[in-house]
């Protein structure tokens, strides 16, 4: 309640104060006044505190001050700790402090005011404090905070996701005006898993300055198909400049979409903290994934149970440790570290969605993958005490034979990275990344894991080993026509690097390399393979029964032929049937070319092959 003092009540505050500063003659004061809000900003509708701190330091203290504080117009004081003596319209407030023998040495008041729903802009307070210092009347103006103003347009919404599980048909998204101007927003919706209209929420609406208001989320679960789906709702406002917000929104029919592919990969490490390098990759409408561990083969009770949530070092009911959980970041990795250089681990990964309120219930992917590996040792450091990093060779140096002849140049002036270094080590074929399947080797590998990122300018000279069993994958590789190939290239695959061999050295039995600083990543695998000749469906490549009946156009290769292309060639095993034959049959089909009667000896061979396959393939 405002309260204005009367005609005669002024007058005799007046009298007193004359009578005040009379006593505080020859009086030196110092006064200290700032004034402070407890907020930086101000919204419509509500109120905020205002703190005057009111210094004074005098000998003798004065026997009195006047504070005269003015408030924004239509502002409106509505509580204070000291009340105060006067109100002069508009908009100031009045205290005098009064004490004969001395005011306190610290005044402190404090008020709320309320803030009209109509203000605008920046807003000023000012105010003084009077009072008597050596037979002089002063004024103080009061410092501090001077003017406050509505905060920046900002949007809040909340949450920022909605899982609707695998019951859930609703959810309440609330957004709230956080700045201090109305204004209007709109959503949209897009879906990820092609299927539209399946999300339904309100397309418009107004929130005034500090207001808040929930909606309802709807999804319709007959439109959905049996897996993980996911979408998302975007909320804009009419601001300058707009403010977007997303709301990832997932529901699951059935199960969740499984895992694509899973590989565990060997890592170097010290006899305590083995590594092993995890990759995966989610399903397009990805919900969240979830990996455990078990140090030994995984059992059929090594499976998590939907409604039970699971977090990081839970175990499932087989004794499988959970290691890994995400359903924000959609990682497609994840390093295991502190594990046994000695032991084997074993790894499955499942998707999984958690829901949310009000059905929360943990749901698991019924497939899943399994993969293994182990970590590797550190088999040397480069580089070696007195030699620097860059532009000069690292050879390896140890006792480990498969490591011999292993080197690298780095060619660089510099990286940001303090003390790099280079981790070296030999990986066992069973744990390396998965081979490329059209390719025989990969017999040994080597992993260069480095603590440093190469300029985009920079080259790295990489020397390879080459055993003979490098050499004896198949019979027609020689070292001339060995690929040379590097772990991580795209999409995670293997990458053939061949066409970056710049020495084979067929005496000391290695193969250089020289690429781009780019394509080394960190935890870099280098190997050796030939590819398969490619098999291609159609005519030729029947050698034996060509040269048996004389011609390629012969009815009965006609039938050999298509017993090739439309069964062999449709599975793993007849496709290597193909290139064994295409391997070894040349030089049979050269010696029986030109004899008559071992040529029909073959043909004889091959007539109940003819039929046979005349008939699987009509």
């Amino acid at each position: 309640m405002l309260r204005i003092l009367s005609c005669r009540k002024t007058k005799a505050i007046l009298f007193v104060m004359a009578a005040i500063f009379c006593l505080n003659l020859n009086a030196t004061t110092t006064i200290t006044a700032i004034r402070s809000f407890s907020s930086s900003t101000y919204i419509p509708g509500q109120s905020i505190d205002v703190t005057l701190s009111i210094g004074i330091n005098g000998d003798p203290l004065p026997s009195a001050v006047i504070i005269n504080e003015t408030i924004p117009e239509s502002w409106q004081i509505t509580s204070f700790n000291i009340p105060f003596d006067k109100f002069t319209a508009p908009s100031t407030y009045t205290w005098l402090e009064f004490n004969a023998t001395g005011v306190p040495s610290s005044i402190v008041i404090k008020y709320t005011v309320f803030i009209p729903k109509d203000a605008s802009g920046i807003q000023n307070f000012t105010g003084t404090v009077e009072y008597m210092d050596d037979e002089e009347m002063k004024t103080l103006v009061i410092g501090g905070s001077t003017s406050i103003q509505p905060p920046m347009s900002n949007f809040g919404v909340s949450p920022d996701t909605l899982h609707f599980g695998t019951i859930d048909t609703t959810g309440n998204i609330v957004l709230s005006n956080l700045g201090g101007t109305a204004y209007s927003w709109t959503t949209s919706v897009i879906t990820y898993n092609g299927i539209t209209g399946w999300i339904k929420v309100p397309g418009s609406g107004v929130l005034g300055p500090g207001e808040n208001t929930t909606i309802t989320v709807q999804i319709t679960r007959s439109l959905l198909t049996t897996g993980s789906h996911t979408g998302a709702i975007i909320f804009s406002t009419n601001t300058n400049p707009p403010i977007t917000q997303t709301v990832k929104v997932s529901a699951i029919v059935g199960n969740p979409s499984p895992i694509i592919e899973f590989m565990a990969c060997s890592l170097l490490g010290f006899d305590n903290d083995g590594r092993i390098l995890l990759i995966w990759k989610n399903p397009t409408n990805f919900t969240g994934t979830i990996i455990f561990r078990k140090s030994n083969m995984l059992g059929w009770d090594d499976i998590p149970v939907n409604g039970t949530s699971y977090a990081v070092a839970s175990r499932l009911p087989g004794g499988a440790e959970c290691i890994f959980k995400d359903s924000t970041n959609a990682d497609t990795s994840f390093i295991d570290s502190g594990l046994d250089l000695n032991t084997e681990y074993f790894y499955r990964i499942f998707s999984f969605d958690d829901s949310s309120a009000p059905s929360y219930y943990p749901v698991y992917s019924e497939m899943y993958l399994d993969s293994f590996s182990k970590s590797s040792a550190v088999k040397d450091i480069w580089p070696h005490a007195g030699e620097d990093m860059f532009n000069q060779w690292h050879d390896f140096i140890g006792t480990d034979t498969n490591l011999q002849n292993l080197g690298a140049y780095y060619t660089s002036t510099g990286v940001s990275e303090p003390d790099p270094h280079v981790y070296v080590g030999y990986v066992s074929s069973n744990y390396i990344p998965t081979p490329l399947s059209r390719v025989v080797g990969f017999k040994n590998t080597y992993l260069l894991n480095s603590n440093f990122v190469l300029n985009p300018e920079d080259s790295a000279e990489i020397r390879i080993p080459v055993h003979l069993d490098d050499l004896t994958n198949v019979d027609t590789v020689s070292f001339s026509n060995l690929h040379v190939y590097h772990w991580p290239g795209p999409n995670n695959k293997w990458e053939d690097i061949t066409k970056q061999v710049i020495e084979r050295n067929l005496e000391q039995r290695y193969i250089t390399v020289k690429i781009e600083g780019s394509l080394l990543k960190g935890n870099d695998y280098f190997s050796v393979g030939t590819p398969f000749p490619v098999i291609h469906s159609g005519s030729g490549g029947c050698f034996i029964a060509t040269a048996a009946y004389g011609t390629p156009f012969a009815k009965e290769v006609d039938v050999l032929r298509k017993f090739r292309d439309e069964k062999l060639l449709k599975n793993r095993a007849g496709t290597a049937f193909v290139r064994f034959y295409y391997r070894h049959s040349p030089p049979v089909a050269d010696f029986i070319k030109n004899k008559p009667g071992l040529r029909a000896f073959v043909r004889g061979m091959l007539r109940p092959v003819v039929w046979i396959c005349g008939r699987i393939v009509g």
